[in-house]
Order: structure tokens, then sequence, then C-alpha cells
């Protein structure tokens, strides 16, 4: 286990060193911030993983002994963490939502409140590989080798902003689109 944890350490170790210095080319805000949001992540998963690699070495040192069991089960607890944190959900670098199906209600993490779920509100739109300047690739990479997801997508809270942020992405202006022949 510990050849593989420390393994893991140096592959995300040289995986966020890739993010930071990918990030230096970036011309756009959101690209950066989804830089900055993984190289983050990445650190956390570091970690995470340090804290599993020492547990294991602390099981070894107390073989034998009366502090074996609690060894042993500080190892289960981080990799029972690591589990739970990295490999069950989706980890949002962009914008996150939560929708609770049972009671047909999503959290609006703008307000930090609980609304009634209207039709299909919120509306996630995932943000195209290029605009994030080079940085899918590296996602899929990490998610590769770590078994962790990540999704980078815009959320809008109303069909409204969904609209108004479809017509900016493509630059065109809908009054031009829409106008009726012989109107001005």
């Amino acid at each position: 286990m510990a050849h593989n944890t420390l393994m893991l350490i140096a592959q995300l170790s040289g995986l966020r060193i890739t993010v930071l210095a990918n990030r230096l080319g970036c011309d756009t805000e959101p690209a950066r911030t989804v830089h900055d949001r993984l190289a983050a992540k990445l650190a956390e998963m570091i970690e995470a993983q340090r804290r599993i690699l020492d547990a294991d070495r602390a099981l070894v040192v107390a073989r034998g002994t009366g502090d074996h069991e609690d060894a042993f089960y500080d190892l289960h607890h981080y990799q029972t963490a690591w589990y739970e944190t990295w490999l069950i959900d989706t980890i949002a670098l962009l914008d996150d939502y939560l929708v609770d199906d049972l009671t047909n209600e999503y959290f609006d993490f703008r307000t930090g409140e609980w609304h009634h779920r209207d039709g299909e509100v919120p509306i996630a739109v995932p943000v195209p590989a290029e605009k994030l300047c080079g940085l899918a690739g590296i996602i899929a990479e990490i998610e590769d080798i770590s078994g962790a997801r990540f999704s980078v997508e815009n959320v809008y809270y109303s069909e409204a902003e969904a609209e108004a942020a479809w017509w900016e992405s493509t630059g065109a202006n809908p009054d031009e689109v829409f106008a009726v022949a012989g109107r001005s």
C-alpha cells in the first residue's frame, strides 16, 4: 500500500506543478480561477495521501505492540476519508450545485438557501475545453491517475440567467436575431 500511496503523492505533486505552470498562460479570469481551484484541490489530495502514508508507517512500527489495533484503525480512517472525499462525488472546480430529489429542492450556493425546484433549475452548462487554456487534458490525467472526477460547469439558477449566458457566449444579439423584416 505504501508504495502505491507514495507513487500517487509523486504523480499528484507533478500534476500540481503542471497546473500551476499552465496557469501562467491563461488569458481569462475564469480559466485562472479553475486552475487555482484545481491546484488547491491537488494540494488537499496530496495531504490526504500523506496522512495515509504516515498511518501506514505507524502501522508497520506498531506491529506486535499494544498500539497495533489503534494504528490499524487510524490507517482505515484515513483510507475511508480519502474514498469518501475524493472518489464518491464529482468535485466542482467552478460552480457547484446540490439537488435533493427526495424533497424536490435545490441549494443555491450563492445565497446559501434551499429553494423549491421548478422544472430543470439549476441548469449546469459545462465550460468548453478550449476556454480552459489547456487544462482539460490535465484534468483527464488527474482523473485517470487518482480516480477522482472533476466538473467545470457554470451553474444558473434560472432559465433567464442561462439564456442570457448563452446569448453572451454566442456573441449574437437577440434583438437582431429576432428582428422582424421591415421593422427597425
